[in-house]
């Protein structure tokens, strides 16, 4: 049976699921089966981006699912550097054209690259008309994150960042706040890395609860009211990934948790892959 997954409000009033499956790095020809498989589990939202290059499978399989649209939370993202209004509708045009699909739930902009301002003031643009019916940011940080909200007509829904156990953002978690920013986390099992299915800590809590280290760590950033897309091709990983709300952290448990943190990231990704310089893009 389909495990219903509660849901989160964002800014505008729409509602996010708070389990999506991400789908990065997955090839084009298994994309469509394992989004297929995702739907049948439960899920309602599907995390991609233009540069996963695998729209088209996200798309085919959210129009061949028998889920009415309605029901399901699409999510994808802008990654080129963009510098004009044009170069961003073009890009825009390319991932709709894609997906083949009426609108996107949540449009992002996957980096602080090319003109954001401009890239910004252009999906505004486009979610007054429809297209989108929230749009937010990726990787936006102190140092990035007033170049969108400074001057917005409308605020970012969500921030999409590395979050996991080894890596908590706590900083970044409260600087958000005043903005009413949902946080979503993308890697929220480090890739795997570390350990973290094996972690003895929370092998440990996930014991007292009948539950996986793995499950532990996702169920810990939701109960910090953090969005969360684990990536798998796996239905067995799928089915485990949003079986989350049956139980609850204790304080204890919660605060050991927080102990984890080291404050760097856990991912494959390099912090310079975030930093945004503008003198690094020089388009007109």
């Amino acid at each position: 049976m389909a495990i219903s997954i509660p849901y989160k409000e964002l800014l505008g009033g729409i509602r996010m699921p708070m389990v999506g499956l991400g789908v990065y790095n997955i090839s084009v020809r298994d994309t469509e089966r394992v989004v297929e498989d995702a739907l049948a589990e439960g899920y309602r939202s599907i995390d991609t981006a233009a540069m996963y290059d695998n729209e088209r499978g996200v798309g085919a399989a959210v129009r061949q699912s028998g889920v009415a649209r309605e029901e399901l939370f699409v999510t994808t993202k802008i990654c080129e550097p963009c510098f004009t209004k044009r170069e961003t509708l073009r890009t825009v045009e390319h991932s709709m054209k894609d997906l083949g699909l009426d609108y996107v739930d949540l449009m992002l902009l996957h980096w602080p690259v090319g003109r954001p301002q401009v890239m910004w003031q252009t999906l505004e643009e486009l979610y007054h008309e429809g297209l989108f019916r929230a749009i937010g940011v990726s990787n936006f940080y102190p140092n990035t994150f007033p170049l969108i909200v400074d001057n917005a007509e409308v605020m970012p829904a969500v921030n999409q960042c590395e979050v996991n156990v080894l890596y908590q953002q706590r900083a970044m978690m409260e600087y958000l706040k005043p903005y009413h920013v949902a946080f979503e986390a993308w890697s929220p099992l480090a890739e795997g890395r570390h350990g973290i299915a094996t972690n003895p800590l929370l092998t440990r809590i996930g014991e007292c609860h009948g539950k996986t280290a793995a499950q532990v760590a996702l169920r810990f950033l939701v109960q910090n009211g953090i969005i969360v897309i684990p990536k798998t091709t796996h239905r067995d990983r799928m089915r485990e990934n949003i079986n989350l709300f049956d139980f609850e952290l204790t304080d204890a448990e919660m605060k050991e948790i927080r102990q984890m943190d080291t404050g760097h990231r856990a991912t494959s990704w390099p912090s310079d892959a975030l930093a945004y310089d503008p003198s690094d893009y020089m388009g007109e």
